[in-house]
């Protein structure tokens, strides 16, 4: 269209939000820079596709910057700055560089600096107001710790989320289907961190998604039950929600309340057997085994034993993790003190005596009390921040002019 038609275009009105205006401008402005952030080719389509979760986050951003301005809070300029220079070095951009960056990419800096603006200020807004509110008992701390422990050696999931809400009845399927696009753009390559930063409406957005460690447990019993049945940096289909939509990333496995796995260093004794000893053998081989234990204690010790021809009758077996053993193999080391000889065991074609030389134990994950404050803290802050958005938004006058 002739230039002057499209600068009349782009001047017109997107929305209005109480007394704020998002002019068509801005919405293009904000469109070409999700683009550029989650790497995905400008058309039609995909601008029809992104438009209506664009339009929603842009009103939330007015919604939280009036109520910011009516509690008489705001944030610095070099805040934002701060925030724009840790984007910048993530992205791996010479220094003092990310506006001509996206200059060359048709995205102004100013764009970027609205979106940061009213994310920090909704923080500082939720801090001041809601925090305080939040009083976690000591009970309740203790009761966490308790079924942490309970918990210990159940799976637990390093998991990054999308929230997606959904504010009224009539707006499921469209969000569904924004879920469902979403996971495309993942299968498709996507960044996960970023489009959880355009599109989550969950408090971990900032952080790219991550929630970090959790059991099934600590989730909506859905979503809990999904993850268990998850493949590592795979996605899988929106998870529905009392509330809304997850899209869940897994991104790494271990057992509950321990980092790693207990490694040791062990000292055998091995007696072989023939493949077709009968029971009477294997009753003399494990009562031979059970004499050259008797009375020994130390590595060293284990390996000076040697039989009538002076040959060893012990060697090392270097260090290995727990589960690199037999599961017959791990029950008879797996509590035994260090320098003592297990049990005679049935093994690898013979009776084994092992002997732990050595014990690392995994590093506990379990956290500190005031860490676990913490999380329980900032669970709840992220609820009523939910709420208080969504009473926001349903007390305000917004008018969508464009679809």
């Amino acid at each position: 269209m002739p230039p002057s038609v499209r600068s009349q275009e782009l001047q017109g009105i997107a929305a209005i939000v109480n007394d704020d205006v998002i002019s068509v401008y801005d919405l293009h402005a904000r469109m070409k820079m999700v683009l550029l952030s989650l790497e995905i080719k400008d058309s039609p389509e995909v601008r029809k596709e992104l438009m209506p979760q664009i339009i929603r986050s842009m009103v939330d951003e007015r919604l939280k910057l009036q109520e910011a301005k009516r509690q008489k809070i705001s944030i610095s300029k070099s805040r934002i700055e701060e925030t724009v220079q840790i984007i910048e070095k993530n992205r791996k951009i010479e220094k003092g560089k990310f506006a001509e960056y996206l200059a060359l990419k048709g995205v102004d800096i100013s764009t970027l600096e609205s979106q940061i603006r009213a994310d920090l200020t909704w923080q500082k807004v939720t801090d001041r107001l809601l925090l305080p509110q939040i009083d976690v008992g000591n009970e309740e701390i203790v009761e966490v710790i308790a079924r942490m422990k309970q918990n210990k050696g159940k799976p637990e999931y390093l998991v990054a989320e999308i929230f997606l809400q959904i504010n009224t009845p009539d707006k499921k399927r469209e969000i569904r289907e924004l879920a469902e696009k979403l996971i495309q753009h993942m299968k498709e390559g996507r960044s996960f961190p970023q489009l959880a930063r355009q599109f989550s409406h969950s408090a971990s957005a900032a952080s790219g998604g991550d929630i970090g460690w959790v059991l099934p447990d600590d989730l909506d019993e859905e979503v809990g039950k999904a993850l268990t049945s998850m493949e590592k940096d795979r996605g899988m289909s929106p998870i529905k929600s009392l509330t809304g939509f997850y899209i869940l990333l897994l991104r790494d496995k271990r057992l509950s309340g321990s980092e790693g796995e207990a490694r040791l260093e062990l000292h055998q004794i091995f007696l072989s057997l023939s493949p077709s000893a009968s029971e009477e053998e294997v009753k003399i081989v494990s009562n031979r085994a059970n004499e050259l234990r008797s009375g020994v204690f130390g590595c060293d010790a284990m390996a000076s034993l040697t039989d009538d021809s002076g040959a060893s009758l012990s060697n090392s077996l270097g260090t290995l993790k727990l589960s690199d053993l037999p599961s017959n193999l791990q029950d008879a080391v797996k509590e035994i003190e260090v320098g003592k000889p297990s049990e005679p065991v049935v093994a690898g074609g013979g009776i084994m005596v092992l002997m732990v030389c050595n014990r690392t134990k995994p590093k506990s994950t379990i956290p500190e009390h005031n860490q676990i404050a913490d999380q329980i803290k900032y669970q709840r802050l992220d609820l009523m921040a939910q709420r208080y958005l969504r009473d926001l938004r349903r007390a305000a006058h917004i008018d969508i002019r464009i679809e």
